[in-house]
């Protein structure tokens, strides 16, 4: 996105080599002659720098800039005077203007200035981003199965074109989030914010004004104007959580947000152009919303452009086994243990636990350990009760797994969601065959679309 300037000045000869002079430079530039004429411009042109001159014919440019300041405090504004002193500046820096220029002046000064100011912004906004949330520390994701390869070159295909919008799925705790960092942190982007919302947490109303923004009065309490994210995040990205907890009245305003790269604030009247990548993630089964009317099916093929999907845990096999050392090293030594590693037995335990909670049940239980053991390895003794009991269910001894009135189908290690996925895959697979792996004829005999077919084919990695 350009940055907006409005140079103010009664002399035309000045406003007019500044304004093409700067233009050429591939800055958006307007221009005003008097100090009414310059407020109105900032309300409707809203630049982000203003160039002030203290003489104007009808009123002092030290005068305006407290105007300027209230109706947007964000614009950073340069005083420039042919008349300059020392007492003059400290007033105007005191009222808030970011720098004070003599007369005359070169463009290549100004063109510094500029460059000061857009650098002082991102500072400012790196701040926000800090003050805003906790980041976390662990910003490393691991992995070698094939499942997460693909996630990974979905990554760095995502990071080398930081302008397409992203779809995050997969369950809680699999660590959608930072997918979403690493797809930042490794783009062009890297160096501007990252702002982050969760959808679901904030009730709607209020979720507009965390996304867009105000105007002064366009509601009660609105006393002053505000910024959204995607404002403050211009030139950076926005990840956007839980998409699918967004209510049905905020979905066509991101809509057209994403196709046009415009907005209005809540009360506003002009549009808003920024340079934002939308990162969004859910949990939630999109398609079905669809379905269901929940969620609109144009939003959904916008956000859809290249799907990730993070697979579970329990799908991940011997990814659980790193994972788990690499908590390991963390909580030695956050906690100061020298804890070696784990014996056999309690990586195959590990290694057939369901793990419901993904990613985060797993770091959660090795912090756990951690902190209370005083141990050499963690042995099967040392797991949870839950975890422990699941291995000797799932035990390949026939006698372990034989019924008795306390064991049954639903059993701690019993899940809905891997019977039922279990079950899809099986169906798929058999399809596949029959239709000599054409999709459109396997699709009609599940009697879904050839869509939602390859989703699923995606989803559970049955690569053809």
């Amino acid at each position: 996105m350009k940055i907006r300037l409005l140079i103010v000045d009664d002399e035309e000869i000045i406003r007019l080599s500044m304004e093409e002079g700067l233009k050429d430079l591939g800055y958006c530039v307007t221009t005003a002659e008097n100090g009414v004429d310059a407020l109105e411009k900032v309300k409707k042109f809203k630049p982000q720098i203003v160039f002030l001159d203290i003489r104007l014919p009808d009123k002092n440019g030290l005068e305006i800039l407290p105007g300027i300041k209230n109706i947007d405090n964000e614009i950073e504004v340069v005083i420039m005077t042919a008349y300059g002193d020392i007492q003059t500046a400290v007033k105007a820096i005191k009222l808030g203007a970011f720098h004070y220029m003599n007369k005359p002046f070169d463009l290549q000064e100004v063109d510094i200035i500029i460059k000061k100011i857009i650098d002082n912004k991102k500072l400012k906004n790196k701040i926000y981003a800090l003050e805003k949330e906790k980041q976390l520390n662990d910003e490393t994701i691991y992995g070698e199965s094939p499942l997460m390869q693909d996630v990974f070159e979905k990554i760095k295909i995502l990071s080398k074109n930081d302008n397409v919008t992203v779809l995050i799925q997969g369950q809680t705790g699999t660590g959608k989030e930072l997918v979403a960092n690493a797809i930042h942190n490794n783009s062009n982007r890297k160096n501007s914010v990252m702002l982050k919302i969760n959808c679901g947490s904030i009730p709607p109303p209020l979720l507009e004004s965390e996304l867009f923004g105000f105007e002064k009065n366009s509601f009660t309490g609105a006393n002053n104007r505000k910024k959204g994210l995607l404002e403050i995040a211009d030139g950076g990205t926005v990840f956007l959580d839980e998409i699918g907890e967004l209510s049905l009245k905020l979905q066509p305003k991101l809509l057209r947000f994403l196709e046009e790269r415009k907005f209005k604030k809540i009360g506003g009247l002009e549009d808003i152009e920024v340079d934002v990548r939308i990162i969004t993630a859910t949990n939630k089964d999109l398609e079905k919303a669809v379905a269901n009317k929940e969620f609109r099916e144009d939003l959904y093929y916008r956000l859809n452009v290249i799907p990730i999907f993070l697979p579970p845990l329990r799908k991940r096999g011997k990814d659980i086994l790193i994972l788990a050392n690499k908590f390991l090293q963390k909580y030695n030594k956050k906690y100061r243990k020298r804890i070696k590693g784990f014996t056999k037995k309690a990586e195959d335990v590990l290694l057939k636990y369901p793990w419901q909670g993904n990613v985060r049940e797993l770091k959660n239980i090795i912090e756990r350990i951690v902190l209370l053991l005083d141990y050499e390895y963690i042995d099967v003794d040392h797991l949870p009760l839950n975890i422990s009991r699941s291995a000797t269910i799932n035990s390949d001894n026939p006698e372990d797994n034989q019924y008795n009135p306390q064991s049954s189908i639903f059993d701690l290690n019993f899940s809905l969601e891997k019977e039922v996925e279990s079950l899809e895959i099986n169906y798929i697979k058999q399809a596949l065959k029959l239709s000599n792996n054409n999709y459109i004829k396997a699709a009609d005999m599940l009697g879904i679309s050839r869509f939602a077919l390859k989703r699923r084919i995606e989803k559970y990695g049955l690569k053809q």
